[in-house]
């Protein structure tokens, strides 16, 4: 659950990073001691749009789940294995045969 911290409660290093962030409309990081990221400020727009992508691409992830409900998943698991395997395949085989003009003399 997302929680909410008031501007007004925080310090002025922070509100100058959020007000830079507001007006140059980009993302601007947090970073602990060791300087590892740890979290990050975005523009509300910025933030909508994100979540907006994020909600859009899990809503394809979700039907395709719904479709594939009442199939077994090692079978589904056989059947991705075998695709790629041919892929792999047909890959091969076409790696190996040169029709360049380079290739002859």
């Amino acid at each position: 659950m997302s929680q909410i911290l008031k501007l007004q409660d925080t310090d002025n290093t922070f509100r100058r990073l959020v007000e830079s962030s507001r007006r140059n409309g980009e993302e601007c990081f947090v970073q602990d001691e060791r300087g590892e990221p740890v979290a990050v400020v975005l523009p509300m727009e910025l933030y909508r749009l994100y979540r907006q992508e994020w909600e859009e691409d899990f809503a394809v992830v979700d039907r395709v789940r719904e479709k594939m409900k009442h199939y077994d998943p090692e079978f589904v698991e056989g059947q991705i294995a075998k695709a790629i395997a041919e892929i792999k395949a047909e890959s091969d085989a076409s790696n190996t045969t040169c029709t360049c003009a380079a290739g002859r003399s």
